[in-house]
């Protein structure tokens, strides 16, 4: 019987060992990083270009963007630039962190929760009234925690002229008599 424990507690150790080690490594998987783009605006005002938005993870600077066309920051093209939030393993430590964001360094009016791997647009403002562009619809579909927002392009279609529903006819039911002969 010595014989067999001699043998099974190495492997058990080592086993051990290595199960130790792999919930390390998936501890500090970092988490996929977030995507902003959208208006900005200052008192009202469209944000103008240069002015610079950060925004933040748990009160650290966690990205940053600059507005190159008045008003916006980003873009929805495969191509254009986006403000990419990226959250460090610990900042998950007391649930999904609230990303804020500045701009000029003055605290925007909006925050929203940290969504691995998200494109969002994002209308922001500080200090006033958010400049809001012409709608863009967004559809959203979720699938564990991966989110996606897909512009729409609503187009109005004419609608078809729309016949009555048909009227029943009713037809009399004539009640007829048959005797049968007795045989």
């Amino acid at each position: 019987m010595t014989i067999k424990c001699t043998i099974w507690m190495p492997v058990l150790f080592i086993a051990g060992i290595c199960i130790a080690t792999c919930g390390v490594v998936f501890a500090a998987s970092p988490q996929l990083p977030c995507e902003f783009y959208g208006t900005a605006s200052m008192q009202g005002t469209p944000a103008g270009i240069g002015t610079v938005i950060t925004a933040y993870v748990n009160g650290v600077p966690q990205g940053r963007i600059t507005v190159t066309e008045e008003g916006k920051f980003g873009g929805l093209g495969t191509f254009d630039e986006r403000l990419i939030v990226m959250a460090g393993e610990n900042d998950f430590a007391d649930g999904v962190p609230t990303i804020t964001f500045k701009i000029n360094e003055q605290t925007a009016d909006q925050s929203l929760p940290y969504q691995p791997g998200a494109s969002t647009q994002l209308n922001l403002s500080a200090g006033g009234q958010a400049v809001v562009p012409d709608p863009v619809q967004p559809i959203n579909q979720t699938q564990g925690n991966n989110s996606t927002q897909v512009p729409v392009i609503v187009a109005q279609v004419p609608a078809q002229a729309q016949t009555p529903a048909p009227t029943p006819v009713l037809t009399p039911v004539q009640t007829v008599n048959v005797t049968t002969p007795a045989h």
